[in-house]
């Protein structure tokens, strides 16, 4: 686990072996891994079968697909941290929001830009606001009067 992620501090492993009614044994394997952190604190995984090997193999990938998934959001997590804070705030001059200036929030998942050129298609819309899963960074599609589609890629100066 270490190898994917530094924060890893106690993992336990659980075997437990089980009968069943016709007889064959039945083995079971639970995965608790403890992480440094208060907001992504533990991961779990539970597997069960007739063989402990291929039981503790499957566990043992359950739980490393959800280390580095973990790990893959804190980084997203923290640069979009990093360009909110690049960006200025009301004592820095920006107005301050108004009555006649809406505010929503989107939630985005990483997707590569011809994703976005896809949804963009489907859409009524000019424009597409989406995560670009190489660089972790917010883009936009737009599609031009012409019909041609631009992904503006904003950089913070």
């Amino acid at each position: 686990m270490e190898r994917h992620f530094d924060r890893v501090v106690e993992a336990v492993v659980e075997f437990a072996k089980e009968s069943r009614r016709d007889g064959n044994p039945f083995c079971s394997v639970q995965i608790t891994v403890r992480m440094d952190g208060r907001r992504h604190p533990l991961a779990q995984a539970r597997e069960r079968g007739p063989d402990l090997k291929s039981v503790l193999d499957g566990a043992l990938d359950k739980v490393d697909r959800q280390v580095v998934k973990l790990k893959e959001k804190i980084k997203i997590e923290k640069k979009r941290t990093a360009a909110l804070a690049a960006l200025p705030g009301p004592e820095e001059g920006a107005p301050p929001p108004g009555p006649g200036l809406a505010r929503f929030r989107l939630k985005l998942r990483p997707e590569t830009p011809a994703d976005a050129e896809a949804a963009l298609a489907d859409s009524a819309h000019p424009f597409y606001v989406f995560l670009d899963e190489r660089s972790g960074e917010i883009n936009i599609c737009y599609r031009r009067n012409d019909g041609g589609l631009v992904i503006v890629e904003p950089v913070v100066t």
